[in-house]
């Protein structure tokens, strides 16, 4: 991956140091004198970190840091700040850099300062900040890893039915702790069903997936409705669960009556089809998934199909 890289430099020696740095590291690098020269680029592109030579006018150079990482626009750019030698704060929420590089040790802990921030912001990346879990990136690399070295695996697509005329009525924070709930529950009995192998992961929204072993999956996924079903009646008012619906009023101006949250899941397994693409199962997943909505009782639904 190309990272793209712009520095703030005032002083010869420290641009000449930084081209010098940068240099090692292959990255596509702009190097300014002022913030205000580098603004554009800033703007337009995006870059993948900013680096602030910040030994000369400390407070000066920290207000440009904070009023860049405060934007919301810039939330994925990481931050560095080169600080004096003797360089120390009490009051840490002040500072919205990312990590910083003492001026003495510049030529000691840079590159490695550099790619620490850059492996800090994949790994956020790449965790859903809800519940913590995998987000997409890894859970599509760890279905096509497997697929890769032809391991046998299950893998079931888990989602809330009626979740957006809940989150409609109680709103989001309710709606984000019924999200941290479902993640704990699979979480939970998949890791006390399958201690090794196993994987959950949080695709965005109410959407989950996990793997396990085929033979263990149907199980688990029982459980993990049962255990679902006894735990949603706490997140409604006592009202909704009398009348077992909440309403809800269409743009035609209809009240329309929904009934308490229930989780379907669908799943498809390697043990009898062969899929060469990560995108190839989770479609067969998502289908048997929609299938499982459509059955009143049953809210799970095995693709049970053979390829060989």
């Amino acid at each position: 991956m190309n990272r793209k890289i712009i520095a703030l430099a005032k002083s010869s020696n420290t641009k000449k140091l930084f081209y010098e740095l940068l240099d090692e590291l292959n990255f596509e690098k702009y190097i300014f004198d002022d913030i205000k020269d580098a603004l554009e680029i800033i703007y337009n592109e995006i870059p993948d970190m900013l680096i602030i030579d910040a030994t000369e006018e400390f407070d000066k150079d920290l207000y440009i840091f904070n009023e860049l990482k405060q934007d919301p626009l810039f939330v994925s750019m990481s931050f560095i700040a080169i600080v004096p030698s003797d360089f120390y704060c009490k009051n840490w929420k002040k500072f919205l850099f990312d990590d910083y590089v003492r001026e003495n040790l510049i030529e000691k802990d840079f590159t490695m300062r550099v790619l620490l921030c850059f492996e800090r912001a994949e790994r956020i990346i790449a965790t859903n900040p809800l519940t913590k879990l995998p987000g997409n990136l890894v859970i599509q690399r760890e279905i096509q890893r497997r697929i890769d070295k032809e391991e046998i695996f299950s893998l079931a697509y888990a989602d809330l039915d009626n979740f957006k005329p809940f989150n409609d009525k109680y709103g989001f924070y309710r709606g984000d702790e019924v999200i941290k709930m479902l993640g704990r529950v699979i979480l939970n009995i998949v890791r006390a069903e399958q201690p090794k192998g196993s994987f959950v992961g949080h695709i965005g929204g109410d959407d989950f997936v996990y793997i396990m072993r085929p033979e263990s999956i149907e199980e688990t996924t029982v459980k993990i409705i049962e255990v679902f079903d006894n735990l949603i009646i706490n997140f409604y008012d006592l009202e909704d669960i009398k009348k077992g619906y909440i309403e809800s009023v269409s743009r035609e101006g209809k009240i329309l009556h929904f009934p308490i949250m229930t989780l379907s899941v669908g799943i498809t397994s390697t043990k009898n089809r062969k899929f060469r693409h990560f995108s190839e199962m989770a479609e067969v997943a998502s289908t048997m998934k929609t299938f499982a909505k459509k059955q009143k009782e049953k809210r799970y639904a095995i693709d049970r199909r053979r390829d060989f």
